[in-house]
């Protein structure tokens, strides 16, 4: 029995070591890493330790030094003060009195806290005494007697001696105690006064006071000023004790005049001071030495403890003697090493290390799960996020793979590029949300559209692309899939509350027969697919040579219409209206003609579209804006001139300052000038155009509406728009005398526009049985070839007189 379970226990044994050491290898790599990893993580974070703790103690140093001086400096300015006293005694001929001593003190210190009292200690011998007690008491100060202090801390009239210093003149109130103490008579005081008047220095000593003082017994700083006698030689320690006429004495609150000086000078928060009171004879333990001054209580007390930190040593002098001074960082504060680099680059290390050693753990496990990630990933980057479809990316890279099998194979295939029509007002009307929620659906019907093997893919916007390939005759198969898809496009869509009816653009190109490669048969489509725009939308094309061809000139016209514009090659002709009751001439329409060098006289259909999709428009219809006001101005004050507009001028913002410019620089009145619109201006940016609108009438600018009947013709524009006229179409015009419903319906627009008081202009006029026929129907004003072609301004003057011959004999 024993035996079998030792065998068992071997077997286990056996078993976790087979598991453990092909662990062991799998991950030796990431333990090897993290062993190296954790080592120069925490060599690098002891370097950088030691690097902070370098740099923060010089930075600490060095603000100390700069509070020590600080403070030295603002302990200099109190004693220059004594001394500026010490000036006023040797400088006088007559004794200072009472009241002068008094005020100058009083004025010396009045701004600068600290100073708790001064006192003028007049050297008085045997035989001055009586002298001097009688003063005081003359002066206010009753009972004045020169005291000695006792040795249980009361006062007792002084021994008679051959010198005494006792308090004559202080800032104390007349009745202290303390007027008449002899300093002579206080062991420690003593001593000072004879180091101050043999050495001409100033003492300074710690001093207890000998009168009760608010808020008891705190540290403060006596010093010792020697006055002597005006005039008298202080060269010698003799001389100095035979000429010295008495004391100043300056009693310091050590703690307010230390923290005054800090606030004066904006002291570092950074750094915590402690002011120690002079090193004596006597032997004080650390822990006992405490600091008359501290500017942080939170912030060590005890030499020994400052000492077990970071500190600063150095001292204050005060006349003959130091303070010691101690400084510490500031808990919390900036010069505080905090390691945080260190712990930084530890924290990195070890953060770099753990990713490197869970990386390579995982590698080797995870290479399937990382292999089917990335095919995810290729899936996601080659799809379009908003409708499910593959984007360009993926039908690019489809499109070369087919290729290549045409190139071996010999097989075709066809391109077919579609555009949305009209899907841009769905954005503008319904928001992109909606377009949103339209475009999935047109790709849904889309793809029923197609067999299982075509590539449909979204390539941005509003744009498709389809490869169909695996067709006998591919011609008649791309033929048949675009007119399915512009019948699946052209039926009507439905969004959350609203009916939407769209078109769809198609250009195709057949590889090999339009080309075999991917960027050139691109490029055809794309042609074809302008080609299906330009000829009304909502149809299909199929690339052709003559395309190509006309790209080229279009690109060589754009160029040479830039050329024009910069040279002026253009021009303005104008066409006469008339008055049609009167046969008086009202005005000129300022129509645009393109001079070419080598091509002659372009006609507006030929450049103006190009002009309007390249944006040339702008330049060139402010050029024939200026022109036309500064023709017009010289015309007969009872004639206007009208000047077409394009909607792409419309969405300039500057239009409005453009066309005061034109009238202010010529001259021309505003209401001189009439302003053709089109329908497709009031389509979009309704509000916005209606303001413009508004403007121009407020300035006088007349507004009238062109090729009405030809467009949208909404009558709500008739209403809502300020227009002043209406130009008919010429198309009613050119059928006005043999569709008896031209003469009906122009019949009904006159009728609408004296309701809404406009006024209407008959384009396109030819004949006297029309120009007759508009008469009666009560047309205002009429214009065409039969009244005048458009001419350059130079020939307005004959040409008129033709015409008014022949309104002269009908």
């Amino acid at each position: 029995m024993d035996d079998r379970d030792q065998n068992d226990q071997d077997r286990k044994r056996m078993i976790g070591r087979w598991r453990v050491a092909p662990l062991l290898r799998l991950y030796r790599p990431a333990l090897v890493a993290a062993g190296i990893g954790i080592l120069l993580s925490l060599a690098a974070a002891f370097a950088v330790a030691q690097w902070e703790d370098r740099v923060n103690k010089v930075e600490f140093e060095s603000a100390a030094d700069t509070e020590a001086i600080v403070m030295q400096n603002g302990m200099n300015e109190y004693i220059s003060r004594l001394m500026a006293l010490r000036t006023l005694f040797e400088s006088v001929n007559e004794e200072i009195t009472r009241s002068e001593f008094e005020t100058f003190s009083g004025r010396l210190f009045e701004h600068h806290p600290g100073m708790l009292r001064i006192a003028w200690l007049p050297r008085v011998n045997r035989k001055e005494r009586a002298e001097y007690e009688a003063a005081a008491i003359a002066d206010g100060i009753s009972g004045y007697r020169i005291k000695s202090l006792q040795s249980d801390g009361g006062f007792a009239t002084a021994p008679q001696r051959e010198e005494h210093f006792p308090i004559f003149y202080s800032t104390q109130p007349k009745t202290s105690p303390v007027y008449g103490m002899d300093y002579a008579s206080i062991p420690d005081r003593w001593p000072a006064i004879e180091r101050a008047r043999d050495n001409d220095r100033i003492a300074a000593l710690t001093a207890r006071l000998y009168e009760p003082r608010v808020g008891g017994e705190l540290p403060n700083a006596m010093v010792i000023v020697p006055v002597y006698a005006k005039g008298t030689s202080r060269e010698t320690v003799a001389d100095r004790r035979r000429n010295l006429a008495g004391v100043i004495v300056g009693i310091f609150d050590l703690p307010l005049l230390l923290q005054a000086i800090r606030a004066t000078t904006a002291a570092s928060p950074a750094i915590s001071v402690n002011v120690y009171p002079p090193f004596t004879g006597r032997i004080v333990s650390l822990e006992q030495s405490l600091p008359d001054f501290s500017s942080s209580q939170s912030a060590p007390q005890s030499m020994r403890d400052v000492a077990q930190g970071r500190h600063w040593s150095g001292s204050l002098r005060i006349g003959d003697t130091d303070w010691q001074v101690r400084a510490v960082p500031a808990a919390g504060g900036p010069l505080v090493t905090a390691y945080d680099r260190a712990l930084t680059v530890l924290a990195v290390g070890l953060l770099l290390t753990g990713f490197l050693t869970a990386y390579l753990v995982l590698a080797s496990r995870n290479s399937r799960r990382l292999s089917l990630a990335n095919r995810r990933v290729l899936e996601l980057a080659q799809t379009d996020i908003l409708t499910g479809l593959p984007n360009r990316a993926f039908f690019l890279g489809r499109l070369d793979e087919i290729n290549r099998e045409m190139r071996e194979g010999g097989m075709t295939f066809a391109i077919l590029m579609l555009d949305l029509d009209r899907f841009k007002n769905v954005n503008d009307s319904l928001g992109h949300g909606a377009g949103d929620l339209l475009l999935r659906q047109v790709a849904q019907r889309l793809k029923a559209a197609l067999r299982e093997h075509d590539v449909l893919a979204r390539l941005g916007g509003d744009e498709f692309a389809i490869i169909q390939e695996g067709c006998d005759d591919q011609r008649v198969c791309s033929v048949e899939l675009a007119s399915r898809i512009a019948k699946l496009v052209a039926e009507p869509f439905f969004l959350p509350g609203h009916r939407l009816e769209i078109g769809t653009s198609i250009g195709i190109a057949i590889a090999p027969q339009h080309g075999d490669d991917q960027e050139e048969l691109l490029k055809k489509a794309d042609l074809a697919l302008y080609r299906s725009k330009s000829a009304g939308r909502n149809c299909f094309t199929i690339y052709d040579e003559a395309m190509s061809a006309e790209l080229e000139a279009r690109n060589t016209l754009e160029g040479d219409l830039r050329d024009a514009i910069a040279r002026c090659q253009l021009e303005v002709h104008y066409q006469p209206f008339f008055d049609v009751t009167s046969t008086e001439r009202r005005g000129f329409e300022a129509l645009v003609r393109w001079r070419h060098p080598a091509r002659g006289l372009i006609r507006p259909d030929q450049f103006i579209p190009l002009a309007e999709e390249t944006g040339l428009i702008v330049p060139l219809g402010e050029w024939v804006l200026r022109r036309a006001c500064e023709d017009a101005a010289a015309w007969p004050s009872g004639e206007r001139v009208a000047v077409n507009l394009s909607p792409v001028q419309f969405k300039e913002a500057e239009l409005f300052d453009v066309i005061c410019a034109a009238l202010e620089d010529s001259g021309l009145p505003p209401e001189r000038l009439e302003i053709e619109i089109t329908e497709s201006v009031l389509l979009e940016r309704g509000v916005e155009n209606l303001a413009f609108m508004e403007r121009l009438k407020s300035i006088g600018v007349e507004l009238a509406l062109d090729d009405f009947g030809t467009g949208y013709s909404s009558l709500s524009y008739l209403t809502a728009f300020p227009f002043d006229r209406i130009k008919i179409d010429k198309s009613f015009i050119r059928s006005l005398t043999l569709r008896p419903h031209s003469a009906a319906i122009i019949s009904s627009i006159v009728t609408l526009a004296r309701g809404l008081d406009m006024s209407v202009t008959a384009e396109g006029v030819e004949t006297q049985e029309q120009f007759d026929r508009l008469k009666t129907l009560g047309v205002n004003f009429a214009q065409g070839y039969l009244l005048g072609r458009p001419q350059p301004i130079a020939q307005i003057g004959p040409e008129m007189a033709a015409v008014r011959a022949r309104l002269d004999a009908a």
